[in-house]
């Protein structure tokens, strides 16, 4: 079982024990789930969730867990956006509440939440954490849960007996806009020239990207020693196309956007450290 401590208010560690080089550890990266948002695939969530349960998998989302947008303080509010269980005059607990209950067979897996846009939002507006409060209530039925930050660090450390690896996931929840060919694949060029990590992610625009880029230093023996960094686009399980027929996506031509996260496999491989994999979820 993996372990998460807080080091400060936007840096985690997440401890993997293994018991030798043939033993994987996985963590599910996800985000833009729109939980409260009735167009929200909760079929598919919930699947990429059991499997995580399946591979005793760490899982964390990296932002807009909620949508919130139906509140009296929401321009935005529609008639057709609110599922009847939050159409209540307690909206916000009430998405917290079912979010905390419907979250609790994974509480012991859900390692991290960090807040989107859509959750600073609400601390704006309300001033109210959100992600917060729904991390205390999951941690309150025994899960593990730490909410993060909107840019946030999380040390990933294997361990065999006294010896250990480790790897930096740096993740940024996302920012403006992107293309369906562009995908705003550039934005991680900001974020490797101002960040040192080994993995990025990021979400926000609901489009879906994983690439590798190598980098080479010198050791301390001096030679030219390459490794590999990962930058991971997460997608989202809100489908606001459905059919194409209406709708404010529809409208804006926004299309059809990929569903789902990646998983990102760990293993330890003695004095080499520690190696990884990323893929997409199915």
């Amino acid at each position: 079982m993996q372990r998460i401590e807080r080091k400060g208010r936007n840096v985690q560690v997440l401890r993997f024990n293994v018991r030798g080089t043939n033993d994987v550890k996985s963590l599910l990266a996800i985000s833009d789930i729109h939980f409260d948002n009735p167009k929200c695939k909760r079929e598919d969530l919930r699947r990429h969730l059991d499997q995580a349960l399946e591979r005793n998998a760490a899982i964390a989302i990296f932002g807009d867990l909620f949508c919130l947008m139906q509140g009296k303080y929401d321009g935005r509010a529609t008639k057709g956006d609110i599922r009847p269980e939050h159409n209540v005059p307690n909206y916000i607990d009430a998405v917290i509440n079912e979010a905390a209950e419907w979250f609790k067979p994974y509480a012991k897996n859900l390692v991290l939440v960090t807040p989107g846009n859509h959750e600073t939002s609400i601390t704006s507006r309300l001033e109210t954490d959100v992600i917060e409060r729904f991390c205390q209530l999951l941690r309150s039925q025994g899960g593990v849960t730490l909410a993060g930050g909107y840019g946030n660090f999380l040390s990933v450390k294997i361990n065999k007996n006294n010896t250990r690896g480790s790897k930096v996931i740096y993740s940024h929840h996302g920012y403006g806009g992107g293309g369906g060919f562009t995908r705003q694949t550039g934005a991680f060029q900001k974020y490797l020239t101002q960040i040192n990590a080994d993995i990025y992610v990021a979400g926000h625009i609901h489009r879906k990207e994983c690439f590798p880029l190598m980098r080479t230093r010198l050791s301390n023996k001096f030679k030219p020693v390459s490794d590999t960094l990962y930058f991971i686009r997460t997608g989202t399980y809100k489908d606001e196309f459905i059919d194409g027929a209406q709708g404010w996506a529809n409208e804006r031509a926004m299309g059809a956007r990929p569903l789902g996260g990646y998983w990102i496999d760990f293993q330890y491989k003695g004095r080499e450290g520690v190696s990884y994999k990323v893929y997409e979820t199915d």
